[in-house]
């Protein structure tokens, strides 16, 4: 009971199964939100702000200080003499810059200063006079301290697990609402800082780094942890703004802090604010980079400043971050925009982002939105699957999928949300895949259970058609009007006696064969067959144009085959020196409305055909070996096939009729029926038929010769004359009282 309600009636709940299946396990890694599903969410982020990144605004306060080829050219190779930084920060300092910030770790002394060259002489001068050197000339690094001193300065610091010293100088105090912050960011496990005269003169200290976790830069932390380090160490960007607005504090605002909807979750970090800027940034601090891509605007050549080629309003008030684009100082950086940038330009655009507040988020409730909408719309499209038809459920998945990739788009375009534009739509599709190819395969196998059912049945075109439209197939039964054929071997008991039951088998295969491909060639339906006895019909499954004359013409057909048979047969019995029995077979055609369909049980049904005129044909089929005829044909056959050479019988009573039917032999196609023997045939069996049945028997019994006659002229084999004869000596005989001419079958 349970495996028949899985699989069904030829298991069609399969593809439910199987697109249930696939939601299922889609929801289920929805959940475990593996790695690669979150690298595949980044691209499709990157594909967005490729196709609307973020607009440069030149108005807002930022530029780069670019150590570019000319000012290579100019002062020699980097890094620089810390003499040359100091003219560099004292030009930016009398131009009135808010900040300068520093892309570059001045982790060692300065190898040029005149100081350690002198210290360097010792081993070949007395250690006084060395002594009087190196205090008659100033350190370069002093000398940058002492130009630091002077201006806001905020100097970078790196992270390197190799390199555990001392955690950099920090400079800030932090504050914080909500859960500890410092269990949402990352650790970091050693430093690589600045030398302490340096750092002692700056006014910050901020991370260079930028994405820890992937080669494209998307998502910059804007707080470190130092392992064994207390404290928080901020990001180069954030703490740019910070010195410049001259804030001394950080605060983070984590779940469960004041106004924060956390429902007593640790969901992480919300927001950082130091001085007036706030900066949105997901649960483990990090600041999502909405790219422009390399803007050439932003930068100003080292070189132009040192020579006082920038006119002051250029660098009033401005943050300013020293780095390069030399490509030779392996700075490079990938961003989703750009393949090859410098790695200050990611520092600006991320200060840019805090001065505009421009920022790309992924909300807390996009995981849950993203399950929920997938739930919903999964279920939805499992449901609707094996209830729509093909074109609907395209048009359902081709709008699930739409809104799937639409709605991301809006919320990125116009709010700058971050939501899954891939997963839920791939599984949609991968749902409606499934499904629609399980489908497609149940079709195929139904359309081969079609052509199985069907191919003993009918002719292979027809198969086929149904195989392609099975929609044209009213199983269960439909009206419509259909010529039925019963065909019978005369004298079968007979035959049969001279045959072993192989024998007789193989005789019964080598009579049916040639018969059933004779209808099927002319487009019948093989109903069934009954021993000898074979029962087919026209017009079903599928509508046959001239369905009467196609049976009609098959049935003329059977007996010029069973003629060529009889001659095979003969001279085999010859040859195996038998008796040859002559096979001769009686054919009954009538048209009329019958209910066509599949009938019997649910254990086993065949297609067949039933109605009162079925039964007609079949009685008229018993009556050929009355009339002596090999083929008779109902009246309502008749008149669908005027053209055909067909002679009118007598009137029948046939059993279980009430009323007398008119019986017509066939005799040949509509070839004969034009020809003058057959019509002078057709003229002395109406006369015949007229006398007769009005009661003038000897009239009719004189007119037989004649009619024999006629019948021999046009090659029509038939005993009905000889029939008809003894019929109405028997009547000349005893004449009946209220003779209506309608005979009363005596048998089927």
């Amino acid at each position: 009971m349970r495996m028949g309600w899985l699989l069904g009636r030829n298991n069609a709940r399969i593809p439910f199964l199987a697109s249930l299946l696939v939601l299922l396990g889609a929801l289920a890694l929805r959940i475990a939100d593996p790695v690669e599903l979150s690298r595949l969410r980044d691209f499709a982020f990157d594909v967005y702000e490729r196709l609307q990144p973020r607009t440069y605004n030149p108005a807002t306060p930022v530029r780069i200080v670019d150590i570019d080829e000319a000012s290579l050219a100019e002062y020699g190779q980097w890094p620089w003499p810390r003499t040359i930084v100091a003219r560099l920060i004292d030009k930016l300092t009398e131009k009135g810059v808010a900040t300068i910030a520093f892309d570059v770790i001045f982790a060692e002394p300065d190898r040029s200063s005149m100081s350690r060259m002198v210290r360097d002489l010792v081993a070949y001068t007395d250690p006084e006079t060395v002594a009087k050197l190196a205090a008659a000339i100033q350190d370069n690094d002093q000398v940058m301290a002492d130009a630091m001193a002077q201006s806001s300065v905020v100097l970078g610091f790196g992270f390197d697990p190799k390199a555990p010293g001392q955690a950099p100088r920090r400079y800030h105090g932090t504050a914080f609402a909500g859960d500890d912050p410092a269990q949402f960011l990352p650790l970091q496990q050693g430093t690589v800082r600045t030398i302490p005269l340096l750092e002692a003169a700056a006014k910050g200290n901020g991370s260079i780094n930028t994405d820890l976790e992937s080669a494209v830069i998307r998502r910059i932390p804007m707080l470190y942890r130092v392992a064994g380090q207390d404290g928080l160490f901020p990001a180069l960007s954030i703490e740019a703004l910070r010195v410049a607005q001259g804030a001394s504090t950080y605060l983070v605002k984590s779940s469960g802090a004041s106004g924060e909807l956390s429902f007593g979750e640790r969901t992480g970090i919300v927001a950082i604010r130091t001085g007036d800027i706030e900066v949105r940034t997901d649960a483990r601090g990090r600041l999502t980079l909405y790219d422009t891509g390399h803007r050439q605007e932003r930068f100003i050549s080292a070189r132009a400043i040192m020579h006082d080629e920038v006119p002051a309003e250029q660098l009033e008030g401005r943050v300013m971050f020293v780095g390069t684009s030399v490509i030779g100082l392996r700075d490079m950086r990938s961003t989703p925009v750009s393949d090859s940038v410098p790695g200050v330009e990611v520092q600006a655009q991320l200060a840019e982002q805090m001065l505009e507040q421009e920022y790309l988020s992924r909300p807390d409730f996009a995981d849950g939105a993203e399950f929920l909408y997938l739930a919903a719309i999964g279920v939805m499209f499992v449901w609707a699957l094996p209830r729509l038809s093909a074109g609907w459920m395209a048009a359902v998945a081709a709008a699930g999928i739409g809104v799937g990739l639409a709605v991301p788009w809006f919320a990125f375009s116009e709010y700058r949300l971050l939501f899954d534009p891939i997963y839920p739509p791939a599984t949609l599709a991968a749902i409606y895949v499934t499904g629609t190819a399980l489908a497609f395969m149940r079709t195929e196998r139904e359309r081969a259970q079609i052509r199985g059912a069907f191919g003993l049945y009918l002719s292979p075109d027809v198969v086929e058609h149904i195989a392609r439209h099975p929609e044209l197939l009213q199983l269960g039964g439909e009206v419509r009007e259909v010529t039925v054929m019963f065909t019978d071997v005369r004298g079968f008991t007979r035959i049969s006696e001279q045959f072993d039951a192989h024998g007789l088998t193989r005789f019964m295969n080598r009579f049916l064969t040639p018969m059933t491909d004779l209808i099927l060639s002319h487009k019948g339906t093989i109903d069934k067959y009954m021993g000898d006895a074979i029962m087919a019909f026209w017009n079903a499954p599928l509508a046959v144009e001239g369905h009467a004359a196609r049976a009609c013409e098959t049935a003329l057909a059977m007996q010029g085959r069973l003629a060529a048979l009889n001659d095979e047969w003969q001279a085999e019995a010859t040859a195996e020196g038998r008796r040859h029995i002559p096979v001769t077979i009686g054919v009954g055609l009538n048209t009329g409305h019958a209910s066509v369909g599949n009938f019997g049980s649910t254990q086993r049904f065949t297609y067949s055909c039933l109605g009162d005129d079925v039964n007609l044909a079949s009685r008229l089929e018993g009556q050929c070996k009355t009339y002596g005829v090999g083929i008779i044909i109902g009246e309502a056959t008749k008149a669908q096939v005027p053209h055909y050479a067909a002679l009118e019988l007598d009137l029948v009573m046939v059993k279980g009729k009430t009323e007398a039917q008119r019986a017509f032999a066939l005799v040949g196609d509509p070839a004969l029926a034009r020809t003058p023997e057959f019509q002078t045939l057709v003229e002395r069996q109406t006369v015949f038929l007229a006398q007769y049945r009005a009661g003038g028997f000897a009239e009719a019994l004189d007119m037989i010769e004649e009619c024999k006659s006629a019948a021999a002229a046009v090659g029509w084999r038939q005993e009905y004359y000889e029939m008809m004869r003894a019929r109405i000596d028997g009547l000349l005989d005893e004449s009946p009282i209220g003779w209506t001419g309608v005979y009363v079958a005596k048998d089927k």
